[in-house]
């Protein structure tokens, strides 16, 4: 009998570790089931002729193709995070995403709805796993979740909905803002009188703690961005929830005017 020759595996000591990259993106591609037989099963449903064969099949396709786009989401979502669109010679995903169409034939808002589902998924991955949330067949309620969050506040139960309610019950319930128990108080008579600050012709330093606090924190946030050059705009709005939507919207409303500067 012949020696074998024992080769040394160079390799047993060693310990792919992932990149930062990996970490916060590519790992996510392991919740995409794919069928490579999924042509040879449907084309075998319709040659049986058996009604709930193919409609199975139909279904597995469905799935193949909602979880094809929404890994189209995550490329979409790493191009714009991780600003890739630079590379291509574009300024903006905004500009750049205008181009794919073209290359993908799937519509923008098609694009748009799995780059926000993906996003969601990825910010609240460990909210949403400790209450078992699968993506497959719940991705679409992803859409809602900062909806949710502006009119619920509680993240907990918000990804506990997320896993366990319906579409339909989770969005009604998303989008449902919290009853509002009375009106708010009228507004108060401020005057500024030779550099003293009086309110409803009360001094300043009569007014309750957190009303001097509230104050003080307005003319702060005011004065650091004129000092930055920049114009704030002061806009009213019913509660906190309300103004954190608000402002979310509004950021991205100045990501896209500024991109097209």
């Amino acid at each position: 009998m012949a020696k074998q020759e024992i080769i040394k595996n160079d390799f047993d000591n060693d310990v792919l570790v992932p990149n930062r990259f990996e970490k916060k993106y590519l790992r996510f591609i392991d919740d995409f089931s794919q069928r490579d037989s999924l042509a040879d099963e449907i084309f075998e449903a319709l040659k049986s002729k058996d009604i709930e064969k193919i409609e199975a099949s139909m279904v597995m396709l469905a799935n193949s193709i909602r979880s094809n786009v929404l890994l189209i989401g995550l490329t979409c979502l790493v191009i714009e995070r991780e600003r890739i669109f630079k590379k291509a010679g574009y300024n903006s995903y905004l500009e750049y995403s205008q181009t794919l169409f073209h290359k993908l034939e799937i519509s923008n808002a098609s694009l748009s709805d799995a780059k926000i589902i993906m996003g969601a998924y990825i910010d609240h991955y460990k909210g949403l796993q400790k209450h078992k949330f699968r993506l497959e067949r719940n991705a679409q309620k992803l859409k809602y979740i900062d909806e949710a969050i502006s009119n619920h506040e509680d993240l907990d139960e918000i990804y506990q909905r997320a896993a366990s309610s319906t579409y339909r019950e989770f969005v009604d319930w998303a989008r449902a803002l919290p009853s509002r128990d009375a009106l708010p108080p009228p507004m108060p008579k401020v005057a500024i009188l030779n550099g003293k600050i009086t309110v409803d012709g009360k001094k300043y330093e009569e007014l309750p703690e957190v009303v001097r606090k509230t104050i003080e924190q307005d003319f702060v946030d005011i004065y650091s961005i004129r000092s930055e050059g920049n114009e704030p705009v002061v806009v009213s709005t019913y509660d906190q929830r309300e103004a954190r939507q608000l402002r979310k919207s509004i950021d991205n409303l100045l990501k896209q005017m500024r991109a097209k500067r």
